[in-house]
């Protein structure tokens, strides 16, 4: 994982240094073509205010800024087993926040309980059936996927409520 965030680092280092080289031209093809690609970019960013990425087991996805994790993880084709429906009672939505647990919604007394009756209180597990997202956060599952959800007739995945 830090892996991956020191890739992502370098990149961000190289497209900054190239921003810089383009900035300091005299309007070459090339500088011309990365600011294009940048304010397209930041335009992109700009109107998808409600869009958070995140990272369940090393598959990224976009989440609805609100959302819950399991909803999150079911809306981008990923099973996650929640056996009680959501409800707060089996504690098999478990997932151990690895990155950004300070962009999930405050633990409640009810989720606090149930982790407790299952034995899994930490600081960084949480049950993805209430773990609101507010920003980019990594997570990784307690229990084994259930494999990918089906995609539906139109192409897109299936939806889950919340």
């Amino acid at each position: 994982m830090n892996r991956r965030r020191d890739d992502g680092q370098a990149e961000d280092a190289d497209l900054a240094r190239r921003m810089r080289a383009a900035a300091s031209g005299n309007g070459s093809a090339a500088g011309d073509k990365l600011r294009e690609r940048f304010s397209a970019r930041l335009s992109e960013s700009a109107a998808r205010t409600g869009v958070v990425p995140i990272e369940i087991d090393g598959r990224k996805l976009e989440a609805r800024r609100g959302a819950t994790v399991l909803a999150a993880a079911m809306k981008n084709g990923i099973r996650l087993m929640h056996v009680c429906g959501a409800r707060k009672l089996c504690a098999t939505c478990r997932v151990k926040i690895t990155a950004g647990a300070e962009y999930l919604t405050p633990m409640s007394a009810q989720e606090r309980l149930s982790l407790r009756a299952h034995l899994s209180l930490g600081s960084r597990t949480r049950l993805a059936c209430q773990a609101r997202i507010e920003g980019p956060i990594e997570a990784a599952t307690v229990f084994p996927l259930c494999g990918d959800l089906p995609e539906s007739a139109d192409g897109g995945k299936m939806e889950d409520s919340e």
